[in-house]
């Protein structure tokens, strides 16, 4: 097989693993977010925010991010361990809250949610690697973006995404703390990421047990998969699933255009704000044209 076949080849595999994962959790979130909106209509449960239609939302959601980052930032420079668990507290907290929408069931008082997140989290952090990692990363990710986009109306979550694609650029290119933290992140399978094998020749080492196993890795970040599935869930919301699915399929499409150039030109780069481009355009196209 020719060099240049095998490169695309590889790349192909590569652009069709990372968008299988994005599709997963982006309607696996659609789903959660569907179903945990109508139970806070029922008054089954209460909504995450009084007022989702409050524009200051977005600024109050956004102050959470810049505090955790900067915990996340003392943590890797002082004590890294702690990144464990931080890790574990996330998986556990958000796969829960995806596992009680997707399967509600109750267990000797509590939720069946609640013992498979136990489950996962055990799984992932006593015997990790990238399998794992995938795992939690979507069914983590598609929590957190199903419990945003239902906790916020369209305008809010407009607001909000376009300040996260400013931030991550800003993040990226000028202060380049994300792509610090990002290093830090990856240096072991965490659930931050998902990952798939790429063409680039430097190699990720993923500590497997106690020895070190080398693999091809690409990795895209949770938050570049649940912002744009939280736009989607709101538009659910407001409009209807023909124009959230819209919004998912230019999500999609924006992500595999930066896969590709990625690919010709092995660089850090800021996700969401390709993604939210994607999004937008998406769902703007639904707008006017299909509904």
């Amino acid at each position: 097989m020719r060099i240049d076949l095998f490169i695309q080849v590889v790349l192909m595999k590569t652009a069709f693993i990372l968008i299988v994962f994005f599709l997963i959790t982006q309607f696996l979130g659609l789903y959660i977010g569907n179903q945990y909106t109508q139970a806070i209509k029922v008054g089954e449960v209460p909504p995450a925010l009084e007022n989702p239609e409050n524009i200051e939302n977005s600024f109050f959601l956004f102050s959470y991010i810049i505090f955790a980052t900067i915990g996340i930032l003392i943590i890797i420079k002082f004590k890294k361990s702690f990144i464990r668990i931080l890790e574990a507290f996330v998986i556990f907290m958000a796969s829960w809250f995806t596992f009680d929408f997707l399967i509600p069931l109750d267990i000797w008082y509590l939720s069946l949610g609640f013992f498979l997140a136990l489950i996962l989290t055990a799984w992932k952090m006593l015997r990790p690697s990238i399998i794992n990692q995938n795992i939690a990363a979507i069914i983590s990710g598609a929590g957190v973006g199903a419990l945003l986009g239902a906790s916020l109306g369209i305008l809010p979550a407009i607001v909000f995404i376009m300040i996260l694609s400013c931030y991550d650029f800003v993040s990226v290119f000028i202060t380049k703390h994300m792509v610090h933290m990002a290093k830090a992140l990856t240096e072991r399978p965490t659930a931050f990421t998902v990952a798939a094998p790429h063409k680039f020749k430097k190699l990720t080492y993923v500590g497997v047990k106690k020895a070190k196993k080398k693999f091809h890795v690409f990795q895209l970040g949770v938050g570049d998969m649940a912002i744009p599935l939280m736009f989607a869930v709101s538009v659910l919301k407001k409009f209807s699933l023909i124009n959230a699915i819209a919004a998912i399929i230019g999500s999609t499409l924006a992500l595999l255009s930066l896969i590709y150039f990625m690919s010709k030109k092995p660089q850090p780069l800021p996700a969401l704000p390709f993604i939210t481009f994607g999004t937008f355009t998406g769902f703007l196209i639904s707008l006017f044209f299909i509904t």
